[in-house]
C-alpha cells in the first residue's frame, strides 16, 4: 500500500526545531550560500559603525558583479544586492524614529550606485530604482525628522544631506542633486540653515548658462527656492516670486492654478494668451495654455470664445473638443457648424485620426466610404460602420485591398499579413467570398509557392 504524502510547510517545519538545530541549519546554508552569511552577519550582528560596514557591503557587491571594469545587465541585480540590504536597513530605522541613522544610510547608498550609471547596462532600471529608493528615504525621514529632532541634530542631517548634494558627480544627474536639495528645505526654519542653502541654490543658479538644459535647472532652482518661501514667509511672498519669474513655465502653471483658486478668471487667460505669445516655439507648453485658456472661458460663460477656442483645438486632433463644440450649438445651428467642419477636414492633404472618429460618432457612412476609396487599407477597420446598408462596396474595398497587398507581397512575413486581411474578409462578409478570393490567389500566384502554402492555411 502507498502511504500519503504529509505536506508540511517550512515555518511548522521550523518552530518544532530546537535552538542547537536551528543554529546549524543557518551555519549549513551560510556555508553553501555566502551571501546569506552577508546578509545575516549584516542584519543582526552588533556592529559599532553601520556607515562603514554598509559602504563596504555595497562596494564588496558591485566589485563581485564587474566584468573588465563593466556590469553587464544580467550582473547587475546582484550588484545592488548590497544596496539594497542597506536600504532594508534604513527602513527599519526610520520606522523605529532613528532618522539620524535612516538618512546617513540612505546616503552611504547613493554616492556608489550613481558611479554605477557610468559603467554598467541599466537597461532594466534596476539602478535607476534603487537611486529613487534612497532618494525617497532621505525625502521621508527628513520630513519626519522635524518634530523629533532638536536644532543640533538637525543640523546635522542637513549639512549631511547638503554636502552629498552638492558633489560634482550630480552635476550629470541634476535630478539626484535637486532632489537632495529639496529635502534639505525641510530644514529652513533655521535661519542659518536657510541662509546657508539659499547662498548654494545662488551659486548653482549663476552657474548656468543660456542652454535648455540650463534654463531646466535653473528653473528647478527657483522653485526650490519658492518652496523655502512658501515655508518661511507665506502666501503673499511666494505670490510676488511667483510673477517674479513669470516667464518659466512653471511659474506660470502656478500663477494660473492659484489664479483658478482665486476666481481671477480673466488673469488666466491674459497668463495664457501671454505663455501662448512666449512659447510659441514649443507646441506642447502652447496647448497646455490653450486648455487652461479654454477652462477659464467656461468659468467665465464666454460662449464665444468658447467655440472659437474650442475649434481651435479640435484641429489639433483633440476629440473631447469636438463633443465640447457640439454641446455649444442648439441642434437647428449644428448641422451647418459640422458641415464646416468637415469641409475644412477634407480639404487637408492628410485627414488626422478625430475626422474619422467624427464620422463613425454621426454615423456618416457616405464620406467613410469615399474615404476608403481614398486610404483602402483602412477597410479593416471601418468596415463594422459600413457592412450594414454597404455590404457590395465593402466587399469591393476588401479584394481591392487585398489583391493590391498581394501584388506587393514578396516574401512570407508580407504573405501572413495578407492571408491575415482575407480572414478579416471572411469574417466580415463570408466564406463564400473569400474562398472564391482565395481560390483566384492560388491561381494568379502559383508561381510563389510559399503565399501559395500560407493561403491554403486558411479555413
Amino acid at each position: 500500500m502507498k502511504l500519503p504524502i504529509i505536506k508540511q510547510d517550512l515555518k511548522s517545519v521550523l518552530l518544532n526545531q530546537d535552538k542547537n538545530e536551528l543554529i546549524t541549519i543557518l551555519l549549513n546554508l551560510a556555508n553553501e550560500y555566502p551571501d546569506i552569511e552577508k546578509s545575516l552577519l549584516f542584519k543582526y550582528a552588533p556592529n559599532q559603525d553601520e556607515i562603514s560596514s554598509s559602504k563596504k557591503l555595497i562596494q564588496e557587491y558591485i566589485n563581485s558583479a564587474k566584468r573588465n571594469g563593466f556590469i553587464d545587465w544580467r550582473h547587475v541585480d546582484h550588484a545592488l544586492k548590497g544596496a539594497e540590504l542597506t536600504l532594508q536597513k534604513a527602513e527599519g530605522k526610520l520606522q523605529n524614529n532613528e532618522f539620524e541613522s535612516a538618512i546617513l544610510l540612505s546616503l552611504a547608498v547613493l554616492n556608489p550606485v550613481v558611479r554605477m550609471l557610468k559603467y554598467s547596462d541599466d537597461s532594466n532600471g534596476s539602478v535607476g530604482s534603487v537611486i529613487h529608493w534612497a532618494v525617497k528615504m532621505i525625502d521621508e525621514a527628513a520630513g519626519e525628522s522635524l518634530s523629533r529632532l532638536n536644532v543640533k541634530e538637525q543640523k546635522k542631517l542637513f549639512e549631511a544631506v547638503l554636502k552629498e548634494a552638492l558633489k560634482s558627480q550630480y552635476s550629470d544627474w541634476n535630478d539626484i542633486r535637486f532632489n537632495l536639495l529639496e529635502a534639505c528645505t525641510y530644514f529652513v526654519a533655521n535661519k542659518d540653515l536657510r541662509k546657508k542653502l539659499e547662498k548654494q541654490l545662488d551659486t548653482l543658479y549663476e552657474q548656468e548658462g543660456s542652454s535648455w538644459s540650463a534654463n531646466y535647472n535653473q528653473e528647478q532652482v527657483l522653485l526650490l527656492r519658492l518652496n523655502i518661501i512658501e515655508r518661511c514667509d507665506g502666501v503673499k511672498e511666494a505670490e510676488r516670486f511667483i510673477y517674479q519669474y513669470i516667464h518659466h513655465s512653471e511659474f506660470r502653471k502656478k500663477a494660473i492654478e492659484m489664479e483658478f483658486k482665486k476666481g481671477g478668471y480673466k488673469k488666466v487667460v491674459q497668463l495664457c494668451l501671454d505663455g501662448e505669445e512666449a512659447d510659441k516655439d514649443y507646441r506642447g507648453l502652447v496647448h497646455e495654455w490653450r486648455e487652461f485658456r479654454y477652462q477659464a472661458y467656461e468659468l467665465l460663460g464666454e460662449v464665444e470664445n468658447q467655440r472659437q477656442l474650442a475649434r481651435e483645438l479640435l484641429f489639433k486632433d483633440e476629440y473631447q473638443y469636438y463633443l465640447k463644440l457640439k454641446n455649444l450649438y442648439d441642434e437647428n445651428e449644428w448641422e451647418v457648424i459640422l458641415q464646416n467642419i468637415l469641409d475644412e477636414f477634407e480639404r487637408m492633404n492628410f485627414q488626422p485620426s478625430v475626422y474619422l472618429t467624427i464620422l463613425q460618432e454621426e454615423n456618416l457612412t457616405a464620406q467613410l466610404l469615399i474615404y476608403c476609396n481614398h486610404h483602402v487599407s483602412k477597410i479593416t477597420d471601418l468596415y463594422p460602420h459600413l457592412i450594414k446598408d454597404n455590404l457590395d462596396e465593402v466587399i469591393t474595398l476588401f479584394i481591392k485591398y487585398i489583391e493590391q497587398s498581394s501584388e506587393e507581397a514578396s516574401e512570407r512575413r508580407s504573405y501572413r499579413n495578407v492571408c491575415r486581411v482575407i480572414k478579416t474578409f471572411k469574417n466580415a462578409c463570408g466564406t463564400i467570398h473569400a474562398h472564391k478570393l482565395i481560390g483566384e490567389l492560388i491561381e494568379k500566384y502559383k508561381r510563389r509557392p510559399a503565399f501559395v502554402e500560407e493561403l491554403g492555411k486558411i479555413k
